[in-house]
């Protein structure tokens, strides 16, 4: 089994482009601020995030063109999807499961710091499993006969 590279804050930050550090720097001293006990911080090469168990809060990533943020609870909770979209700019990028944005004002920084505090860490956790078992359709069996 390979184990994941783990860096400091201050190594993954030494290693973006300039231009992007401080727009990472931001967008992630929100989160860091607001998140709450409980989650775990986890730091690579590739990206930043804070979990409960296994469960992702959010994560923000350095891409090759722009900066990405997974905010989790966007895709799983309607009513939080609604709260980011009244404040978001219209314009702002999204994928099918990020925000895409090079500079950290295109984002709704206090609805963001308002999101990731919203949740403790264990209910976040076990309310994330609820709706990933209720989203699951029974397993078909298979007879190997198409």
């Amino acid at each position: 089994m390979v184990k994941a590279q783990t860096l400091t804050y201050t190594q993954h930050l030494d290693n973006l482009p300039a231009e992007r550090r401080a727009e990472v720097e931001r967008v992630w001293g929100m989160v860091r601020k607001h998140v709450r006990a409980g989650f775990a911080e986890e730091i690579g090469a590739k990206f930043l995030s804070f979990k409960a168990g296994d469960e992702w809060l959010v994560a923000l990533a350095n891409q090759k063109n722009y900066i990405s943020l997974h905010l989790i609870p966007l895709y799983m909770f309607p009513e939080v999807k609604a709260k980011f979209d009244a404040a978001a700019s219209k314009k702002l990028k999204r994928g099918k499961g990020c925000i895409n944005f090079l500079r950290a004002e295109e984002l709704p920084l206090e609805t963001l710091g308002e999101i990731v505090g919203g949740y403790e860490a264990g209910d976040y956790a076990e309310r994330m499993r609820q709706l990933r078992r209720a989203g699951r359709p029974p397993r078909k069996k298979t007879t190997g006969k198409d």
